[in-house]
């Protein structure tokens, strides 16, 4: 790989990085919406430098060719260019550096998408909450401020910590609407609505889940809004390993949103 293919690779990566953040949103299938400005602005980096790169060495190439290239090899090897004698040319990187095309191709090529089902059926489902954590208080989910026969929509993770912490149970028979993506459950009856909450990055992706009853289970990976209520658990809450929702009704999702929580 000479100066010039560096130079385009750092062009490339850079390109890629501009186009999932500014031309698309593909750069949410991997990260947090926050982390747009930081992938621009090193995007914007890589292309300058890039850029930077091959204007150096063409520039370097003409005046190469206007002085002789003969007597620009030899003051490359008196300055040291070669000065190991093996007439390695040092402005080489090497050929393992081509792996550095690897994220563009991914990007422009591939596309890796979020994680879905997969992510969800290899790993645990929905952690309770830590002992010390108080199972009684208010939630951000907007059940306590809703009108008692008024549909309250919840993200996957708030409705499966209410019902994991809500000691008085204040869920039982409220109509509820959940959105996220199928999987199938290996195990019992119903299947899993399924969303991935996301800290930092899709590295760091935590599964929260829910299983339906009530209705056939859809294609896999497919988005859903499903309204329906908590099927109220007999004994200790904390001791539920996974919660059930009765479905009502179900709405598939065209234009799904943010796949992570």
């Amino acid at each position: 790989m000479n100066r010039i293919a560096q130079g385009l690779t750092l062009v490339l990566l850079g390109a890629a990085a501009l186009t999932s953040t500014v031309a698309t949103d593909l750069y949410l299938n991997w990260v947090k919406p926050s982390f747009g400005p930081f992938l621009i602005a090193a995007g914007v980096i890589m292309a300058g430098l890039g850029v930077l790169v091959i204007v150096a060495e063409l520039r370097g190439q003409r005046e190469d060719a206007a002085t002789g290239g003969g007597a620009g090899e030899e003051a490359s090897g008196a300055h040291g260019g070669h000065a190991d004698g093996h007439g390695h040319d040092h402005s080489r990187a090497p050929g393992v550096a081509w792996l550095l095309l690897l994220p563009v191709l991914a990007v422009f090529v591939v596309a890796p998408p979020a994680l879905g089902s997969y992510t969800v059926e290899s790993t645990a489902g929905s952690s309770g909450p830590p002992p010390e954590q108080p199972r009684s208080g208010r939630f951000d989910d907007g059940l306590d401020e809703a009108a008692p026969d008024e549909v309250v929509a919840m993200d996957i993770r708030q409705f499966v910590m209410r019902a994991w912490v809500d000691e008085e149970r204040e869920m039982s028979g409220r109509e509820i609407e959940l959105t996220g993506f199928a999987v199938p459950a290996s195990e019992g009856g119903g299947w899993y609505l399924a969303r991935l909450q996301m800290s930092c990055c899709a590295a760091d992706a935590i599964v929260n889940k829910v299983r339906i009853l009530g209705e056939p289970a859809p294609e896999t990976d497919t988005w859903w809004t499903v309204r329906g209520t908590w099927v109220e658990p007999e004994g200790e809450i904390s001791e539920v390993g996974e919660h059930e929702f009765e479905a009502l009704e179900m709405e598939e999702v065209t234009n799904p949103p943010d796949p992570y929580e």
